[in-house]
Parts: structure tokens; sequence; C-alpha cells
């Protein structure tokens, strides 16, 4: 998409609009999909969601819509959206307390999996056809995975009664909640800055093809697909927190590094080991438990997907100004600085569940 409406003449203040249209539109429905997964079927969520999406995906490719763009930006964010707290809600339902953080994580490894295979081919199929083509690509996958899962996900359905909402109200008040949830804002302002500003500084700035940079995402993604198993497995054994501390912090450091990044070579590198330490990102999902009631999944995952969305709108504009206005070198130094504050924020919980 960055590379997609540079083509067509918008430049980093209109993308980081539409960045952020987008990351509205997951924050504004994600914890409505996340309490209504609790409540009906999630399956027919998820099928409504994917449906969506094959429709709105060819839209972007008709040239009378891109005055429209914002508003696409913001239905597709809130659509898409459905999927995160959906799936996770799964994962966690399947989740002991001892196996929280490889199952989050081999969550995240699969997502990344997708995240790995897309911008190789989406890269090569507009080099090769045009970026229409991509579109089409996408709305067949969503088309494909809305049969897959009605045809594997088992059925779950859950009620909800008044007396656990106001459980969980109470507890998203509490401290350590409220600094899991801080973290994870900042968190994805980091993540924000990786997956909307590094292709268009890759471009921009480095001067790589649109290949290479989608060669350049989908390494950072395998990189991130390789560590997350591992990162799961050893923060079930020597603490979630921990590791997430560990990973934030020395990202956070690499993320210097991209102030004397020169070659298409180094930046490759340099986003491979940003990948490695972001990848701890997957273990604030496995730290819900530890900061929230057990009941209520489906709610307390998407009103943490809101947190995550919340730093993903302001992300964008945050990096978006400072591009703009001062150099787009230094939107690495303020991301450094939010992955750092991000780590302080997570060393900062004191869990009223013991880690596992």
């Amino acid at each position: 998409m960055p590379i997609y409406v540079q083509s067509l003449g918008i430049g980093v203040i209109g993308w980081s609009l539409l960045a952020t249209s987008a990351a509205l539109g997951m924050f504004l429905f994600e914890w409505v999909w996340g309490a209504m997964s609790d409540r009906v079927d999630r399956r027919f969520l998820i099928l409504f969601s994917t449906l969506a999406m094959s429709v709105l995906f060819p839209l972007y490719t008709l040239q009378f819509l891109i005055p429209y763009f914002l508003v696409l930006q913001f239905f597709s964010g809130a659509i898409a959206v459905v999927l995160g707290p959906t799936t996770r809600a799964y994962v966690s339902d399947e989740s002991s307390q001892k196996s929280a953080g490889l199952l989050a994580s081999l969550w995240w490894a699969f997502f990344t999996v997708g995240r790995t295979i897309g911008p190789l081919v989406g890269a090569y199929l507009a080099e090769l056809c045009s970026f229409s083509c991509s579109f089409y690509a996408s709305s067949v996958l969503a088309l494909i995975l809305a049969c897959l899962v009605m045809l594997t996900f088992p059925k779950l359905e859950k009620s909800v009664n008044p007396q656990e909402v106001r459980s969980l109200r109470s507890t998203l008040h509490m401290r350590s909640a409220g600094f899991l949830f801080l973290s994870t804002v900042f968190a994805f302002m980091t993540v924000s800055l990786v997956r909307y500003f590094l292709p268009l500084y890759a471009s921009e700035e480095i001067k790589m093809s649109t290949v290479e940079v989608g060669v350049l995402l989908s390494a950072t993604a395998a990189a991130q697909l390789a560590a997350m198993p591992l990162v799961g497995w050893l923060s079930d054994k020597f603490g979630r927190r921990r590791m997430v501390g560990i990973g934030f912090t020395s990202s956070s450091v690499i993320l210097l590094f991209y102030l004397v990044t020169k070659t298409p070579s180094q930046l490759l590198l340099v986003s491979v080991i940003v990948s490695l330490g972001l990848s701890a990102t997957t273990l604030l999902l496995a730290l819900i438990p530890e900061v929230t009631p057990n009941t209520l999944c489906g709610t307390a995952v998407g009103a943490y997907g809101s947190f995550e969305d919340l730093g993903i709108i302001i992300g964008p504009l945050v990096f978006g100004f400072v591009w703009s206005t001062f150099s787009p070198v230094l939107i690495f130094a303020v991301g450094s600085l939010a992955q750092l504050i991000s780590a302080i924020f997570v060393l900062t919980i004191k869990p009223h569940r013991t880690e596992g």
C-alpha cells in the first residue's frame, strides 16, 4: 500500500492520513468485535470479515475512488480487525498459564507467515502485471480463507452476564493493566514505523526498487517468524515481562543504527535485527491473563487490541510529522524512544497472577 499510493502521486503526509484512517477503524471496532465474539459463533464473524474484504480489495483499483481512499481505509480497518480478537480468543481458549507465551507466539508466527509471503508475492505481481493484480489476488485469498474457516474452525458460543462485564471494567482500571495497555500503545507506534514507513524510507531515501522493498519486508517478517516460537518458549520458562524487556530494549538500541544506514544491504541487515527484537511484541498478548480476569476472553483481547490500534493511529501521525518537518531519518530516533518507553512500562507491571 505505501508504494501503491506513492505511485498514485500521494505523498508522505497523505499516506500518514490513510494509515491513520485504517487504524482508527480498527481502534473503534476491535473491542466491539471482541465483545461480540463472546456472545455469538466466532466463525460467522470471521466469515463476515473475509467476505467483506474480498469486496473491498478490488475497490482500491478504481481510479474514481481515489478521493475516497480515506473512507475505504476506515472500513478496511474496521472490517479486517475482526480477525484479531476472534482468532486470538480461540488461541486463549486453548491456552494454559504454562503455555500462554508459546501459543501466543505461535499465533503471531502464523500471522507472520502471511506477512512474509505477502509483500514478496504482491511486489512481483505489481512488477510483472500491475498493482491491480495484487488487490485481485488478495480478494481471492480472502474467499479461500472464508471457506477454510467454515470447514475447519470449531463452533464456540459464549454468553456474558453483567457481573462479568463490571469485573472487566474494574480490571481495566487496575494499575498493572494500565501499564500493559500503555506499553502496548508505545510498542505499536514502533510497529507502525516498520510497517508503514520503512517501505517509504527504503524507496525514497535508499532508492530501492519495488521488488527490493518487497524482499526487505519479507526478510524482516521471516526474521520475526523464526524468532517468535523461541521467544514464546523462553518466556514461559524465564518470565514474559523479562523477555519483553530484553527484546524492547535491544530493538530500541538497534533502531538508532538506521541513523547511519546508507546502502540497501545495510538497511536489510538493520531491519532484520530490529525485527528480531520486535518479536517480543507477541508476548504482550500473553500478559493479558496476568492482569485481566479469566472470563470474557474475547472482550479482554478486543480491549487490548484497541490499544494496539491506538498506537497505530498515533504512530503514523507522529512519524509523518517528523518526516516532513525535520528529517526522514529522525523517525527512527523517535521510534527508538517509543520502544524504550514501552519497555519501561512492561517492567513496571506487577501481575496479580504468577507467570508460567
